[in-house]
């Protein structure tokens, strides 16, 4: 005789622990206000982020990562809040630690807009602050987290 079981379980919904984040209850681990700079050096105007100007170094910053080439990128260089002092010239890349939850804020104090960069794995805005953004050119951005 032959028997057969059935797993009545199997297609039951079940608890998504990888989706199931509540991100108003995620502990921020470490807040980073960057505020860009403008300021002359050697004589040259240049932009920053916290004061430091990024410098393209001879060596691409994936390979001296990926060769362990010393000497080639500045880790910390950046201050996590703005020192709105004198500019300076680094190869500057700002480190996080894995998996750990940073809140990032841009301020633009200048009257052009600015462009930002950021390379890791997700990124998501979650406010405008009002205050920034006139109401005339204010197209319907988010100003509070839903």
């Amino acid at each position: 005789m032959l028997y057969h079981r059935t797993n009545l379980t199997a297609s039951r919904p079940r608890p998504n622990l990888q989706g199931s984040y509540h991100y108003g209850r995620i502990k921020v681990t470490r807040t980073i206000r960057q505020a860009n700079s403008a300021g002359f050096i050697n004589g040259r105007g240049r932009y920053g982020i916290n004061s430091v100007s990024f410098v393209s170094p001879n060596t691409p910053l994936k390979l001296a990562e990926y060769f362990k080439i010393g000497g080639v990128l500045c880790l910390g260089i950046i201050p996590d809040k703005p020192t709105f002092g004198g500019m300076g010239l680094e190869t500057s890349v700002m480190a996080a630690d894995f998996r750990s939850f940073v809140e990032i804020v841009f301020e633009n104090n200048d009257d052009t807009v600015q462009s930002w960069h950021l390379d890791g794995y997700n990124a998501f805005v979650s406010r405008v602050s009002v205050e920034s953004i006139p109401s005339s050119i204010n197209m319907g951005y988010p100003t509070r987290a839903t």
